[in-house]
């Protein structure tokens, strides 16, 4: 029975990789492979660098392909609206570029500050995306026209950095993979119904789950949890945790606590708290996801973990999340350290 559950998944991998060539991961899955979009699903810049030296470095990499790649990048507030700061650049072949979000902002238009800046009025905050495109444009990938370009060509790296506050860290960009349209509907459509490009919706993570255990796919209206690792030891390592959810449906300018305000689906979820013992020691089921970049400071003073339950996917928003933990102790900066750790979605 084994024998033949492994060779159902080993024939399934073969014939995705046999359909959709230029696809070298499974789609549906995050797995960090070369993209032909990258997701930067959330950037912090501090307002003032002189009170919060919070700035996010992006470098990216043009991968072997025997030729050179078009890119545009288009920065987003937390909501979801495509704000006026955007480029274009072609990259040769094995070439990379990097820069850092304090930098881009600090050339854009008071709109655009204005856009980006928090609630606290401390940050500017939202998400990016990097696109291969076949011809520079002023457009968002979600409007009309935009010329989305082919080819797997892309990896890239974030840095989360406070270099006053003596700490940083970093993880991989999301891989957004073109994949064709040969793939299940589940799996296809990152922006739009039609663009080829690998979905990481709870629809896909569930279908890639479905088919990889011999199932099919079907849609799946919520997703079932998210679980964050915390650590908040606040007696020597002062030591706090956030917890970022991207959770976007591209066109939609709203999170979709608010969406579901007004349509047929919850807009409310359970918040659970619990520790290292696996006790839960906070419930709230009145927790919301308003935006799209949703950050979340964890209350307590318990090491575990939070796991958020049945969050509505009404209509096949894209989802990601991570937690960021930073610790200050009180002998200074040279002891600072942040840690940055993927989350576990169930769809």
């Amino acid at each position: 029975m084994k024998r033949t559950a492994y060779g159902l998944i080993i024939f399934m991998i073969i014939f995705w990789f046999s359909s959709v060539g230029f696809a070298a991961g499974i789609p549906g899955a995050t797995d960090k492979v070369n993209g032909a979009t990258l997701l930067v699903p959330f950037f912090e810049v501090g307002v003032d660098s002189s009170t919060h030296p919070h700035d996010t470095l992006l470098v990216l990499w043009s991968v072997d392909g025997g030729s050179s790649v078009k890119i545009h990048y288009h920065v987003w507030d937390i909501d979801g609206n495509a704000v006026g700061l955007y480029g274009n650049m072609d990259l040769a072949d094995t070439e990379s570029w990097n820069t850092s979000m304090r930098g881009l902002i600090s050339s854009a238009s008071a709109a655009v500050k204005t856009a980006l800046t928090d609630a606290s009025g401390d940050y500017y905050r939202g998400f990016v995306t990097i696109d291969v495109v076949t011809a520079d444009t002023t457009l968002s990938p979600i409007e009309s026209g935009y010329p989305l370009g082919t080819g797997n060509r892309l990896e890239g790296w974030i840095y989360y950095v406070r270099i006053a506050e003596g700490s940083s860290n970093s993880m991989a960009m999301i891989p957004i993979e073109e994949v064709g349209s040969s793939v299940d509907k589940y799996l296809r459509g990152f922006y739009s119904g039609s663009d080829g490009r690998e979905e990481i919706d709870t629809d896909a993570r569930s279908c890639a789950a479905a088919l990889a255990t011999g199932g099919s796919c079907t849609n799946d209206s919520a997703l079932h949890s998210i679980r964050s690792r915390i650590f908040l030891d606040d007696s020597s390592l002062n030591a706090s945790t956030r917890i970022i959810i991207f959770y976007w449906d591209p066109g939609t300018t709203e999170g979709v606590s608010v969406y579901c305000d007004t349509a047929s689906c919850d807009s409310t979820y359970t918040y659970n708290r619990y520790n290292e013992s696996g006790t839960r020691v906070q419930q709230d089921t009145s927790f919301r996801l308003d935006h799209v970049v949703n950050v979340i400071d964890v209350s307590g003073n318990e090491n575990g973990f939070v796991s958020i339950r049945n969050i509505a996917a009404p209509n096949d928003y894209q989802s990601y999340a991570f937690s960021i933990t930073t610790a200050q102790p009180t002998s200074g900066a040279s002891a600072n350290w942040d840690a940055i750790l993927e989350s576990y979605i169930n769809p």
